[in-house]
C-alpha cells in the first residue's frame, strides 16, 4: 500500500480491473497523502472530496454490476486549475476569477469523467498560463518536490508536483509552449503534449468563461503528466476526437511507427546557438544515445536538412504566441505595463520587445505568421518520411529557483554553465513542437549534480502521438526513468 500512489496509473487501473482495490479505496489513499503533503507543497488548490467519494463509489457499484467501463474507470485525477468543471470554482491563477464556479464542464473534462475518471481536485499554476513557474496571486506557488526551494515549472506546474509526489493518477493539463513538458522535466515524469486540435479546448481558460468558452486558444494543446509513458494511451483514448459541432469529421491517431527500440530511426538535435544546454542536459543526451546505439537504432545527430532553424521558429512561435495571449488582457495592469515597457525600452531584441509587438499586431501581421507557421509544418511533414522522431532538450538546464517577482516578467535570468540567459530560453526548445502541431513527449532521465531529474523530450509527427510515447517507453525502460521525490516517498 505504501508504493500504490507512486504506480503507474496502468497498473493502478489493473488493480481496479481485477478487484484487488476498489475506487473508494485508492481515493481514499491519495486524499491521505494530500493532507499529509499538499500544505507543504502547494500543488493542488481546490478539492472536490464530497463528489469525488460519491463518484467513486458510483464507480464501484458500476464495475460491480458488470456493465461497460471506460478506459479510466474508477481512477482518481486532478485537473488543470485552467478547464472549467461544473460546481467547483476554476481560476485560472487570475485574481478576477476566484470566486468563478462554471456551470458546465469543459469538453476535455467532460470525456475525462465519461471514461470513468474520477476527479479529486485542481491544480496549481501561473495567471493565466502565462508563465513557467506555477506562481500566481491568488494561491502563490507550487514548490518543487525534489528541493521546494526550486521552481515546479509552468504552467502545469501543479499537476506535474501532485504526479511526481503521489498525490494523484496523473494530471490532466494543457500547454502553449511546453507547459506540460517543462513541469514534466523538472519534476522527473513523462510529459505529453498531444497534436495540436487533437483534443478540444472548448472550456479551456483562455478562452472561458462566458461566450468565449466557445473558443480554442490558437497554439494551445491538451497535455498530461504522469508516472510511466503507458499512461498517457488510456487518457488520449478518452479526450482525443473533434467537437460534436464538426460534425461528421473523425480523428484517429496512427499507430506507433516502430515498437521495438531498435526498430527507430531517430535524429538527435541538442545544439543550438541560439538556445545552449548545460553540463547536465548534455550528459542525459548521452545516456540517451548510449541507450540508443546499444539497441540499434538508426541514429543521427544534428541532421544538416533539419527543416527550420530554431531561430526561424521561434520567431514565429512569439509572434503567435503574444497574438494568442492578447485574448485575456487581465494581467495587463499598470506596474505589468510599466515593467514590460521599461525592458523593451532596454533591449532590442527581446521577448519584451516580442510581447510589445506581438500584443499590438496587425491581422494581417498575424496572417503572415499563420502562413509561416503552416509552411514550416509542411517542411515536417517531409522530414519525418526519413526519421520516426526527433530528440531534443526540453529546456537547458534543471529546475531554477523560484523567480518571486511574478510582474516583472522579461527582466528574469538563469545560469547555463555559469553564464546568464534570458529566462525565457526555457521554452525555445519545447515551442518547436508547438510551432510544428506536432506531438511531444518527456522522457525522465537521470538526475543531475544538484539532485533535480532531468529529462528529453522525444518530437513525432502530426497525429504520431502513440510514436512518440512508444518510443518514450522503451527509452525509459533503459535509463532512470520516475523515481517518487525521496522526501515524499
Amino acid at each position: 500500500m505504501r508504493d500504490l500512489p507512486f504506480q503507474s496509473a496502468a497498473d493502478q487501473l489493473s488493480a481496479l480491473a481485477s478487484g484487488e482495490i476498489s475506487s473508494a479505496e485508492l481515493l481514499e489513499v491519495y486524499l491521505s497523502r494530500i493532507g499529509a503533503h499538499n500544505e507543504r507543497l502547494n500543488a493542488i488548490v481546490t478539492l472536490d472530496v464530497e463528489r469525488a467519494r460519491r463518484e467513486a463509489g458510483n464507480a464501484d457499484a458500476k464495475r460491480a454490476s458488470g456493465a461497460e467501463l471506460g478506459p479510466l474507470h474508477g481512477l482518481p485525477i486532478t485537473v488543470k486549475d485552467s478547464y472549467e468543471t461544473a460546481g467547483l470554482r476554476t481560476v485560472c491563477g487570475r485574481p478576477d476569477l476566484k470566486d468563478y464556479v462554471p456551470d458546465r464542464d469543459a469538453e476535455a473534462v467532460r470525456r475525462l469523467r465519461a471514461a470513468g475518471a474520477v476527479i479529486i481536485g485542481k491544480t496549481n499554476m501561473p495567471a493565466g498560463n502565462q508563465d513557467v513557474q506555477a506562481d500566481n496571486p491568488v494561491f502563490g506557488p507550487t514548490l518543487n518536490p525534489w528541493n521546494t526551494a526550486r521552481t515546479s515549472g509552468g504552467s502545469a506546474g501543479g499537476g506535474a508536483v501532485a504526479t511526481a509526489a503521489g498525490l494523484t493518477a496523473f494530471d490532466f493539463g494543457s500547454e502553449i509552449g511546453g507547459s506540460t513538458r517543462i513541469p514534466s522535466h523538472f519534476n522527473g515524469l513523462y510529459g505529453h503534449k498531444a497534436t495540436w486540435r487533437s483534443i478540444p479546448l472548448i472550456g479551456h481558460v483562455p478562452g472561458a468563461p462566458g461566450v468565449g468558452r466557445w473558443g480554442e486558444s490558437d497554439l494551445a494543446c491538451a497535455g498530461a503528466q504522469v508516472r510511466e509513458a503507458r499512461d498517457l494511451v488510456p487518457l488520449l483514448l478518452a479526450t482525443v476526437g473533434p467537437p460534436e459541432r464538426d460534425g461528421g469529421f473523425s480523428y484517429t491517431l496512427a499507430p506507433p511507427r516502430a515498437n521495438k527500440l531498435g526498430d527507430f530511426r531517430v535524429a538527435v538535435w541538442t545544439e543550438d546557438a541560439l538556445c545552449p544546454i548545460d553540463h547536465d542536459v548534455e550528459a542525459a543526451v548521452d545516456d540517451a544515445l548510449t541507450a540508443l546505439e546499444t539497441a540499434g537504432a538508426k541514429v543521427r545527430r544534428q541532421p544538416a536538412d533539419l527543416p527550420v532553424s530554431m531561430a526561424t521558429s521561434h520567431d514565429v512561435f512569439l509572434r503567435l504566441l503574444f497574438g494568442a495571449f492578447t485574448y485575456d488582457r487581465s494581467g495587463l495592469t499598470a506596474a505589468s505595463n510599466a515593467a514590460l515597457l521599461a525592458r523593451a525600452a532596454q533591449r532590442f531584441r527581446t521577448e519584451a520587445r516580442y510581447a510589445l509587438r506581438g500584443t499590438f499586431q496587425s491581422h494581417y501581421s498575424w496572417l503572415q505568421a499563420d502562413v509561416a507557421r503552416h509552411e514550416i509544418r509542411e517542411r515536417w511533414v517531409e522530414f519525418f518520411r526519413e526519421f520516426d522522431v526527433v530528440l531534443m532538450p526540453v529546456t537547458p538546464t534543471t529546475a531554477p529557483p523560484h523567480h518571486n517577482k511574478p510582474i516583472d516578467r522579461f527582466g528574469r535570468r538563469i545560469q547555463v554553465n555559469g553564464r546568464s540567459r534570458p529566462y525565457w530560453d526555457q521554452v525555445k526548445w519545447s515551442a518547436v513542437a508547438n510551432v510544428a502541431g506536432s506531438p511531444a513527449t518527456t522522457v525522465p532521465v537521470r538526475t543531475a549534480r544538484d539532485g533535480l531529474p532531468v529529462g528529453l523530450q522525444v518530437m513525432g509527427p502530426s497525429g504520431g502521438d502513440l510514436t512518440t510515447i512508444k518510443f518514450a517507453e522503451l527509452l525509459g525502460q533503459e535509463l532512470e526513468g520516475y523515481q517518487p521525490p525521496p522526501t515524499f516517498a
